[in-house]
């Protein structure tokens, strides 16, 4: 090695010893007859400073040459700082090294922009120069991290007696929801290779072939329009578990988290996760990934105006409508010029507006005030989970699903007013979902999650005549509004498996060429098995504070699918798509 230390290493205990150390310089401080070097490598930052009397004129002389982010290596004595200069914002803050002699690594050019945590800096630049954005502490402590999570997950699994195996890349197109990437077989004239969406029906296949508790840390790729929590090709913490139900798998996946979590983090998670059914959380929150640190709930008031004489409510509960709403604790979080906001949001919805009413103390202010008589005023008080001096009701009406989504909305819009714990991390288990849903767009049935998913046994009996309230063995995981996995019970027969594709609309010649492989496999003692695949980009990104995965990725792609690091995708050599077969055509370019 040439270097004795890294820059975050030395401290009292090695003064007096002659050190080498190697790094970046971060900045350079003049100050006529002392130069101060900040040194920095990815362990933290040295000081080095440096005299003409104590070196020589030539080495002096070569201390004017260097620039910000040229890569030296130093040689020098550790010396203790003096009191009234030490650095205690950096744990090197109380020595700094007296230089000997320096050699420049390699030089640096202008960066495209300065090395500073504060800076708010172009995200297409910092993509483009991703090497130089790596060198930010902040990006280079998210992929430490994320190298530290995997490392508790893995050893959590293996104590858990876990195996963990690598499943393909190159396999066969089986739509799971999203597009396929799909990768042209030059041995195979026009057949492609997909990369795989998800392993699924591999750890399917490793659990009939006897491996009863599989994971894998696996990448998955799916073409679909991007956001700020998706990429083109992702990481996920694979699970699948022979003999076990619901509860298994759950609890499991509780004491993973928690384990990792507090290992990496060092932030406390209390378990049993919460449990809500797919229908409350809809009712309750208007939203299957239900944000539980803001302990805000619908609250239903249809049966309160049935007896108003308000004209514009009592219509719409005459047209089987609901008014719903709900409370916010602190009242006073929310002025007049909010509501205004919140009634323009609501009118833009599709709505008539927002309905509202301040209690304070056993007064009330509402624009309905003079329709809502005294016992209206105290059922609707009674309705509020707080029960303070000082809360705000705000309430709207109309078709069910569109007031439920609306006021989810809503919520979303105003809940950075009210999480009261921004740093907290609040868990919950959805559960109970129906198998299928009605796709009104394909006017089809589809399946809700992906068609493996159980039916609950005691709706098998119903799985053809009523698939509509068949519900699934299937729970999602949600952490602060945002789902991180998800996973279910699996089927595991033959005949079950070929009715759930039929009501999903698949010809047999179709569900044979496709998953004929799967289908032959469960006819040899295929176990009860299930599993659970969560999200690692999405799951560090909440756990970091972030607001993008794409800050707890070393390399990602543009909203574009664009990695403006390499410029791919980018243009194949004519040869390259002869020997594949492939024509591209122009006219469509």
């Amino acid at each position: 090695m040439i270097r004795t230390h890294t820059c975050n290493e030395l401290s009292r205990k090695n003064i007096g010893e002659k050190v080498k150390l190697c790094g970046w310089v971060h900045s350079i401080r003049d100050h006529g007859n002392l130069k101060f070097i900040d040194l920095r490598d990815r362990y933290g930052i040295t000081q080095i400073v440096c005299s003409p009397e104590e070196v020589s004129e030539q080495i002096w002389n070569k201390l004017k040459e260097l620039k910000n982010e040229f890569v030296i290596s130093v040689e020098g004595f550790v010396v203790g700082r003096p009191e009234e200069t030490i650095n205690k914002k950096i744990d090197t803050g109380e020595i700094e090294v007296k230089l000997i002699d320096f050699v420049v690594l390699n030089e640096s050019k202008n960066l495209p922009f300065e090395i500073e945590e504060k800076e708010k800096i172009n995200e297409t630049l910092r993509l483009k120069y991703r090497y130089i954005d790596m060198r930010k502490s902040g990006l280079q402590k998210n992929l430490i991290k994320r190298s530290d999570f995997l490392f508790y997950v893995r050893e959590f699994l293996k104590k858990e007696n876990f195996v963990e195996i690598e499943t393909p890349i190159l396999t066969k197109s089986t739509p799971e929801g999203a597009r396929d990437f799909i990768v042209p077989s030059r041995l195979n004239p026009g057949k492609f290779y997909a990369l795989p969406q998800s392993p699924q029906l591999f750890k399917q296949i490793l659990m009939i072939g006897g491996f009863d508790r599989y994971y894998q840390i696996a990448k998955c790729f799916r073409d679909e329009d991007l956001r700020a929590d998706r990429q083109p090709e992702f990481t996920q913490i694979d699970i699948e578990m022979s003999f076990i139900e619901e509860e298994d798998i759950i609890s499991m996946v509780e004491n993973l988290l928690k384990y990792a979590i507090e290992k990496t983090f060092e932030i406390k998670v209390e378990i049993p996760f919460k449990k809500i059914s797919y229908n409350n959380a809809i009712e309750k929150y208007g939203t299957d990934t239900p944000d539980m640190r803001l302990n805000i709930e619908f609250v239903d008031l249809t049966k309160v105006f049935e007896k108003s004489e308000i004209r514009i409510f009592t219509e719409i509960i005459e047209k089987k409508g609901v008014i719903k709403g709900f409370f916010i604790k602190d009242g006073e979080k929310i002025s007049l010029k909010n509501i205004e906001e919140y009634n323009e949001f609501v009118k833009n919805s599709g709505g008539n507006g927002i309905g509202w009413i301040r209690f304070k103390g056993e007064e009330i202010q509402s624009p309905l005030k003079k329709f809502l008589l005294e016992d209206i005023v105290s059922e609707i008080k009674n309705l509020s989970p707080y029960k303070t001096s000082s809360e705000v009701l705000l309430f709207l009406g109309g078709e069910k699903k569109w007031v439920n989504e609306t006021l989810k909305n809503l919520i979303d819009k105003i809940k950075e007013k009210l999480i009261e714990q921004k740093e907290q991390f609040s868990f919950v288990w959805i559960v109970d979902f129906p198998l299928f849903e009605y796709n009104l767009e394909e006017k089809r049935i589809q399946s809700v999650h992906h068609p493996f998913t159980s039916p609950k046994i005691d709706d098998i009996k119903i799985l053809e005549i009523e698939p509509l309230k068949v519900k699934s063995r299937a729970y999602d995981i949600v952490l602060n509004g945002i789902e991180i996995g998800g996973g279910s019970i699996r089927i595991n027969k033959r005949e079950i498996q070929e009715k759930i594709f039929k009501i999903i609309g698949l010809e047999e010649k179709i569900y044979l060429e496709r998953f004929g492989f799967l289908l032959e496999a469960l006819e040899y003692g295929a176990p009860p098995h299930g599993g659970i695949a969560i999200g690692l980009d999405r799951l560090l990104m909440i756990l970091l504070g972030e607001e993008s995965i794409r800050e707890t990725i070393a390399f990602p792609k543009t909203q574009k699918g664009v990695c403006l690091l390499t410029d791919a995708p980018g243009d194949v050599e004519y040869n390259l798509l002869k020997e594949n077969k492939i024509r591209i055509d122009i006219s469509e370019k």
